[in-house]
């Protein structure tokens, strides 16, 4: 309203007042173009500053989470600690170095992959915020995080504060003040969804590894200055893998869920469950009276998970081992304590799985002599003591000698004979398996094709395998060239595969059978009755024999008789025959000739020998004439 009377005024005052009103608004926007610059200048700096103060928090938290796979070696758990950081915003990359700089993980989506160098990786990008951190575990340097935020939100949050600051200086001023405060807060917020990252296991919701450990340590602290007990429980699913393969991994985390929740109803209110790996947990029961209410809370534990449990995929039994260390009894201190119940986890799963192990001090010399035979068993091919014995193998009806079963036998110089129930689980769980099976193979097949050239019988060679040979790729070459080097005979070749190798994986264990048999090989289903039912798959299988357990023969006569009748009589609808493994006494073979099997073995007919003592006693060779 003030602007009328000079609108009024003379037409030769009318430039002046125009050019003061236009001096006016030009100094005016010179000063809000001014202050607008420097307010810009401002925010730009403190919203970087608390995206790199972001940043810091983010990368300082996983290195505090990345301590223990760093030191372990554990690329698994070290990846799955970074895939928790998925959701962390404006997050490009994060990665993981061990302590020469060498890149151990990472999680990053496409666009940004990280280096694999650390000098490379700390490189300031233009598209972004890089910041490391040293990880360090009592002072030592045992690797470094890198971590690479994007600056997306950073150039959309200026473009509309200048859009604001156009409007009014006021309006902007409001805005940089609302700006930073919401600034703030999100900081705060990601600060504290970091932090519930960092110690929660994202399928289960319970703590994770890193705060499990966390609390066991401070547990720990508080039963030594109070002088009371604790028990450590590692739970181990039994068949998780299973799960995931046949149902997918959706079923397998909501089965990890409804896991977590029978073990969190299983135990006292002021005891923590937590999840420490894939299908591990730990159970820490704090504070405990005795070692005898410990063994009953994690009795407990097991029998919660005999029940079925219903997923989408359907319904499994989430069976579960359990190793029990006590402190101060058993361990005192955190990695001693762990060590401790892992040591006991193991042997519960060695015992048939699904049951408690309590940890006893034995049980830590059964560790280290496994390490010790572990690391001697992977020198004693070429140490020359391995040696492979045959038991023969007989017809029922006439008693002729129609076949041997190789078996493998191993001599230590210090601690003599090893049993094979001892050094075959070692050789299974480190991969040895299939190093030792390509050499029975070899060896035998060799032996027994020696056997014929020197004027003894066609004999059947038997030749146990593992599961670890069935998933082995090149399996199907070793077996060809076997047969190729030896020229023994396809047919004369006999594959024993026990039905729990065959149901871990029927298509491809269906696979593998029909390739053998393509060769001319036979196969034999091993210990048959005593694992999964198999007859649905009796006529899809291509198998040529059907070898019943000792455990049956051995109730023999008296019992077992229907049983063994039963097989008899499937294994001739299917035109199988039948071998009978495991007789001891003449009675038990007179049973087997009367109901008709066509194949006996056993200490009654004859023990596992060296191959020169069978050749000698049984085929009457000269065994300085065979030429092995």
């Amino acid at each position: 309203m003030k602007l009328l009377p000079f609108r009024s005024a003379p037409t030769g005052r009318m430039p002046i007042a125009a050019t003061l009103r236009s001096g006016q608004l030009v100094a005016a926007v010179a000063a809000l173009v001014i202050a607008g610059a420097v307010l810009i200048a401002y925010q730009l700096l403190e919203i970087r500053q608390a995206m790199m103060d972001g940043a810091r928090v983010q990368v300082a938290i996983v290195a505090d989470s990345v301590t223990a796979p760093l030191m372990f070696g554990d690329r698994e758990v070290a990846q799955e600690t970074l895939r928790a950081f998925r959701y962390a915003q404006g997050l490009k990359a994060v990665g993981i170095y061990d302590g020469q700089g060498r890149h151990f993980a990472e999680f990053s989506y496409p666009d940004s992959r990280l280096p694999p160098g650390l000098a490379a990786a700390r490189v300031a990008r233009d598209d972004g915020i890089v910041v490391t951190e040293t990880v360090r575990y009592r002072g030592q340097v045992v690797g470094h995080t890198v971590l690479h935020v994007g600056t997306e939100r950073l150039r959309g949050a200026m473009l509309r504060y200048v859009g604001l600051l156009a409007v009014a200086s006021l309006g902007a001023m409001l805005v940089v003040a609302t700006l930073g405060r919401a600034t703030r807060a999100r900081v705060a917020a990601a600060e504290r969804e970091l932090d519930y990252m960092a110690h929660t296991d994202h399928v289960t919701q319970l703590p994770n590894r890193h705060a499990t450990y966390a609390h066991l340590e401070k547990a720990l602290g508080e039963a030594g200055a109070d002088g009371t007990q604790l028990a450590l429980l590692l739970v181990d699913l039994d068949n998780f893998k299973t799960v995931n393969d046949t149902a997918g991994h959706a079923a397998g985390d909501e089965l990890l869920k409804k896991v977590a929740e029978a073990l969190t109803g299983a135990v006292r209110t002021t005891d923590l469950v937590g999840r420490i790996g894939g299908d591990e947990f730990a159970i820490i029961v704090a504070p405990v009276p005795g070692r005898a209410t410990a063994l009953g809370i994690a009795d407990k534990v097991t029998q919660a998970l005999r029940h079925p449990i219903s997923v989408a995929g359907g319904e499994f039994f989430a069976t579960a081992s359990v190793g029990v260390c006590m402190y101060p009894d058993d361990a005192s201190a955190l990695s001693e304590l762990v060590s401790s119940a892992d040591t006991a986890l193991y042997h519960a799963k060695q015992s048939g799985r699904n049951r408690l192990a309590e940890f006893v001090p034995a049980m830590t010399a059964a560790t280290q002599r496994r390490a010790v035979l572990e690391r001697e068993l992977r020198r004693a091919i070429d140490a020359g003591q391995l040696a492979v014995h045959y038991q023969p193998q007989f017809a029922c009806a006439s008693g002729e000698l129609v076949g041997v079963e190789a078996l493998l036998r191993w001599r230590h110089p210090e601690h003599g004979q090893i049993s094979p129930a001892e050094f075959i689980p070692i050789a299974e769980e480190s991969g040895l398996i299939v190093q030792l099976g390509s050499w029975v193979l070899q060896r035998a097949c060799a032996e027994v094709a020696g056997w014929q050239r020197a004027g003894g019988p066609a004999l059947t060679l038997a030749v146990n395998m593992s599961a670890r040979q069935l998933r082995e790729p090149g399996f199907i070459e070793d077996v060809t060239r076997a047969l190729s080097d030896s020229g023994l005979a396809p047919g004369r070749l006999e594959l024993e595969l026990t039905e729990s190798v065959l149901m871990e994986d029927v298509s491809g264990a269906i696979s593998f059978m029909q390739a053998v048999r393509a060769l001319g090989v036979r196969l034999a289903i091993d210990d048959f009755g005593t694992g999964y039912s198999s007859l649905a798959y009796l006529q899809t299988f291509p198998i040529n024999q059907l070898k019943v357990d000792r455990s049956f023969v051995q109730l023999l006569p008296q019992r077992g008789e229907t049983i063994i009748l039963a097989v008899l009589a499937l294994a001739r609808g299917f035109g199988l025959t039948v071998v009978a493994e495991g007789v001891e006494e003449q009675r038990q073979l007179d049973w087997l000739r009367h109901a008709g099997c066509d194949v006996v073995q056993g200490y009654l007919l004859g023990a596992p020998m060296a191959a020169d003592v069978l050749a000698a006693r049984y085929l009457k060779l000269d065994v300085a004439c065979i030429a092995g």
